[in-house]
């Protein structure tokens, strides 16, 4: 802290602006940053080129939004070439979007295939409910394939569907139903079917080789559809794969998953794939966050000045994940009085926020609690939120929505409240805090958070889902770290952290 200008953010910005950086740790910083920045967005820029993404809602009343990706070499055929491009039908998981398979669909389209990817009911810029009339997701997997055979581009004779988890279920039962018209279906991280030796037709199964539960059921469903056998195109081949060093998530953004997708579509709709699609764009994605990051931070050392040190009380380690197990049982005796289960609106969301009010609660009271706010604090906290609300808003680039809409805005404000104290005591524990001391607590914080929250998981009704995401929360928390570290002004930091948490929540869960 010795060396760092005073003022307010009004003060000491246009200063830091109007100095060179000396050749400390925020110049180095800068340097980084701007480096990432740059290759972030160089390994983007290609991610797309040639490939046509329209975001379009169809259906009865425009009920269903779907993102259409056409190559532009199907698009711009010759007229002589009569041949249309084969399509598939792409669905997202529980708590996913669109978005989240954007990097699966853009594999397939740089092999030549048309896709329609849907929002599912509940999910993304979906406004219907999740827990709508049975039947209602194959419903809308039959509606986005009704529009993918609608296309000029396509051959409304070779389509498929590619399915993730939630969404598995959804295409299986629509290739079932209509294995007339479906001629090939992919379900990854697959759930239950009611699967037969001869419908769907040429179906693979993937799960990745680290989610035990779904190997178990991929297997399950292999030997009820007759074992592994037959050759794609033929209509009854059957085929598993179990894609190595990946789990739940991470399986989405796996080449190999690409790969054996691919090849297995082509063989099933008579098609040569026409290329590869460039390095995925989560990879840019990262490197941009982190440059920005890097920015940031370079920023703030240049321009912030501390408040005052946070009262560190008698357990600050302990606090946290004692916080955490209270808040646990807490959930569990109101689970038996209350219904929680999409009380914010939201399936699971409102828990999670009672869960963090009720730790962050704790870990203040009992761990460390920031000096009164300042004056200065309120302009630090709108350029923090700031910085962590565009930070996601990049993630559009990759793999999220991002933007909210409907009820998940006022969602998110409830969120944002209850997540505040956590989000002030997460900020004190790094004030002052730079290097290996603030990865300390980083370290401390994500795996105590992550102990005591996978285990509401297991004992709490409805939190279950919670354990395939789990392994993101370290790097959430590592990007709300990165924010606080250096600008050591908790309320400010606290805000933005209790704002990106919230914001992640009211867009991640589906509709109630």
């Amino acid at each position: 802290m010795v060396g760092r200008a005073p003022g307010s953010v009004a003060g000491g910005l246009p200063r830091a602006f109007g100095r060179t950086f000396p050749g400390t740790a925020a110049s180095r910083r800068l340097v980084a940053g701007a480096l990432l920045l740059g290759l972030g967005l160089l390994l983007l820029a290609p991610t797309g080129r040639g490939i046509t993404v329209e975001d379009v809602r169809v259906g009865a009343d425009g009920a269903l939004p779907v993102r259409v990706y056409v190559p532009d070499a199907v698009r711009d055929r010759d007229a002589a070439d009569t041949r249309s491009a084969p399509g598939v039908v792409v669905a997202h998981g529980f708590a996913g979007s669109a978005m989240l398979m954007h990097s699966w669909s853009l594999a397939l389209a740089h092999a030549g295939f048309v896709v329609v990817a849907p929002d599912l009911p509940g999910h993304g810029a979906s406004g219907l409910p999740l827990a709508g009339p049975a039947g209602a997701l194959p419903e809308a997997v039959l509606t986005a394939l009704t529009h993918l055979r609608s296309l000029d581009a396509v051959d409304a004779d070779r389509v498929a569907l590619l399915g993730h988890s939630m969404g598995s279920g959804a295409v299986l039962a629509a290739g079932i139903e209509r294995s007339d018209l479906v001629r090939a279906v992919v379900a990854v991280s697959p759930t239950d079917a009611a699967v037969t030796p001869t419908a769907p037709r040429d179906l693979l199964l993937m799960a990745g080789a680290n989610e035990g539960r779904f190997v178990a059921n991929a297997e399950t469903l292999l030997e009820r559809a007759g074992g592994r056998g037959g050759e794609p195109g033929e209509g009854d081949a059957r085929e598993l794969l179990v894609v190595p060093r990946v789990e739940h998530v991470s399986i989405l953004f796996s080449p190999t998953s690409f790969d054996v997708s691919i090849a297995w579509l082509a063989a099933a709709l008579d098609h040569a794939p026409t290329g590869r699609a460039p390095t995925g764009p989560l990879a840019g994605w990262a490197l941009l966050a982190v440059g920005i990051i890097l920015v940031w931070q370079a920023l703030v050392r240049q321009g912030a000045s501390p408040a005052l040190a946070p009262d560190r009380r008698a357990a600050p380690w302990l606090a946290l994940p004692v916080g955490g197990v209270a808040a646990t049982a807490s959930l569990v005796i109101l689970e038996r009085s209350l219904e929680l289960e999409g009380m914010s609106g939201l399936l699971v969301a409102g828990e999670v926020g009672l869960w963090f009010l009720m730790t962050g609660a704790v870990w203040l009271r009992f761990g460390v609690r920031p000096a009164a706010p300042e004056g200065r604090d309120l302009g630090w906290a709108i350029l923090a939120t700031a910085l962590v609300v565009g930070l996601g808003a990049t993630s559009r680039l990759a793999w999220a929505p991002w933007w909210l809409e409907g009820a998940r805005v006022s969602t998110a404000l409830l969120l944002a409240v209850l997540l505040l104290p956590f989000g002030l005591a997460s900020a004190s524990m790094l004030h002052g805090r730079q290097g290996r001391s603030a990865l300390v607590v980083w370290l401390a914080s994500a795996g105590s958070v992550a102990v005591t929250l996978g285990a509401a998981a297991f004992i709490v009704p409805g939190l279950g889902f919670l354990i395939l995401i789990l392994p993101l929360l370290p790097l959430v928390l590592a990007a709300t770290t990165a924010v606080s570290v250096g600008m050591d002004r908790p309320w400010a930091a606290g805000t933005a952290t209790a704002v990106l948490l919230a914001w992640l929540l009211a867009m991640i869960f589906p509709l109630a």
